[in-house]
């Protein structure tokens, strides 16, 4: 049986004391050469001291600690080496599996898109009928599952990189059209650390304002507070703003457990916790809403 086929099928524990046991072997070499080497009486001629018997035991000692010393390195390099080797290689089978998933995912949405397309044109030209209208709405909806399958396995996908938070809000503004409402921005110079798709959590806020704010909002203002050891970015509109029985879904833990939400809130929340930063609406119903994220120590920056 191999040192390898050993090492893979003993635990920790038993190797330590293997090491131990082998260490205590090579100092009882150490000490019998140096016996028979008559190293001591060799230190005795030239010291000439009354200290050397204590001289040639302290050499001996550190001959062993040495000895051992060398050897728990050498043993403990080889082991790093190895599980480092272990890992690079479970990395990789790791991300070669991810991009094949990946592509399959890409075709399989491409695929079922390009049915969809063609069963709503083949619809076109059928009389409308409520069975029509409704075969019609379930090739929208899954259109929007489609659409959110993607976007879910786009996040993490990328490492986190530092952003500019004024460049990405600006970046989500331009997807949107805010006609007559006003738009104000007052976060400059800050940078946090979180997924490349950053963009898309304003693009998602400024589209439900949009969506929901109703016809008494007017404007939408981004804006950041200092609160302890924390950075605040919040958003808000001027709108209706949302019921307090609705604050509770609008962020659910799992996309099958959402009720009143859209998909588009779920990916704002699993987007920030990729690097721990977390959201929650503190808007008062009536007054608009107010959407307030809390970005930890170290995940932001003032350039």
């Amino acid at each position: 049986m191999s040192e390898d086929t050993i090492e893979k099928t003993t635990s920790p524990h038993i190797r330590i004391l293997l090491d131990i046991l082998i260490i205590i072997i090579l100092a009882v070499v150490v000490y019998v050469a140096a016996y028979f080497l008559n190293l001591s009486g060799t230190l005795l001629l030239l010291l000439q001291t009354s200290g050397a018997q204590y001289a040639s035991a302290f050499i001996i000692v550190t001959l062993f600690l040495v000895f051992g010393l060398v050897f728990f390195m050498v043993r403990r390099w080889h082991e790093l080496t190895q599980v480092s080797g272990e890992i690079d290689a479970s990395k990789k089978a790791l991300e070669r599996a991810n991009a094949k998933l990946m592509f399959l995912n890409n075709i399989t949405r491409y695929d079922m898109l390009n049915e969809l397309t063609l069963l709503h044109r083949d619809l076109e030209n059928a009389a409308v009928t409520p069975e029509i209208s409704k075969v019609n709405d379930a090739i929208g909806r899954i259109r929007r599952q489609i659409k959110f399958t993607k976007e879910y396995q786009d996040i993490g996908a990328i490492p986190p990189s530092w952003q500019n938070v004024a460049d990405a809000i600006m970046r989500a503004k331009v997807g949107v059209d805010l006609g007559h409402i006003n738009f104000e921005m007052d976060i400059h110079d800050v940078e946090v650390y979180a997924d490349p798709l950053l963009e898309k959590v304003f693009y998602y806020l400024l589209s439900n304002s949009l969506k929901y704010g109703g016809s008494k909002m007017t404007g939408i203002r981004v804006h950041r507070q200092k609160a302890e050891d924390r950075l605040l970015i919040i958003f808000e509109d001027d709108g209706v703003g949302i019921a307090k029985d609705q604050k509770a879904f609008l962020f659910p833990k799992e996309w099958g457990s959402r009720k009143h939400s859209g998909y588009g809130l779920f990916l704002i929340r699993e987007t920030l916790a990729v690097t721990g930063i977390t959201i929650w609406e503190s808007g008062t119903p009536g007054d608009g809403a107010r959407f307030e994220i809390s970005v930890p120590d170290g995940m932001f920056r003032h350039i």
